[in-house]
């Protein structure tokens, strides 16, 4: 009895899945392989067409190394197509799961916000607005975005550091509750120094 793996990368609603079936006499019979549900970590985003299966290679101990170059892995509110294969035993069970350019998510950084408070700037609560809908915009939170905000007039003062809100409603709300510092003078260069 011959056995032949088949790749079927458009089953299961675009999930993809492996066959592995088994020719010889008197019928040809496949069983699939349901990767999905055995190794529920390469299930997809919904929505998200994985392929799975749509390039399969020999492992040198019998098995098989199976691969969704669709996977994408979430970074925040943004995703990276990244790719994902798995090694499966003889047995076609997955061993272990193979994402090479799968890593920590690389949209986190540090923002400062440097805020003209002076009189200069008015109506107040536009800039409020303008600030509450750029920073609703960013991914807050441990180990991705943090944001400070520096508000400067005639002087320089910190509205808060980076890390004290932890999510973007704590930071929106801040926003919002930001008071005008006001003054005749506007130190620029003094603020973007001290940022």
């Amino acid at each position: 009895c011959l056995r032949v793996l088949v790749g079927a990368p458009w089953d299961g609603d675009h999930r993809g899945d492996i066959y592995k079936c088994h020719l010889g006499p008197p019928n040809a019979t496949c069983d699939k392989t349901n990767l999905g549900v055995a190794a529920p970590e390469l299930s997809p985003h919904p929505g998200q067409s994985l392929h799975f299966g749509m390039t399969l290679l020999d492992a040198k101990d019998g098995g098989v190394v199976a691969c969704a170059p669709l996977w994408s892995q979430p970074c925040g509110t943004s995703v990276f197509s990244t790719g994902i294969c798995t090694r499966l035993d003889r047995d076609l069970q997955p061993v272990a799961t193979v994402a090479p350019t799968a890593q920590r998510c690389s949209t986190y950084m540090d923002i400062v916000v440097v805020l003209d408070g002076s009189n200069s700037v008015y109506p107040w609560h536009q800039v409020q607005s303008f600030l509450s809908n750029l920073l609703s915009k960013f991914f807050i939170g441990p180990g991705q975005i943090q944001v400070g905000v520096l508000q400067y007039g005639e002087r320089v003062v910190q509205e808060w550091g980076l890390g004290r809100y932890r999510t973007v409603q704590e930071v929106v709300e801040a926003a919002r509750n930001i008071s005008r510092q006001e003054g005749r003078e506007t130190r620029t260069a003094a603020a973007i120094r001290r940022a």
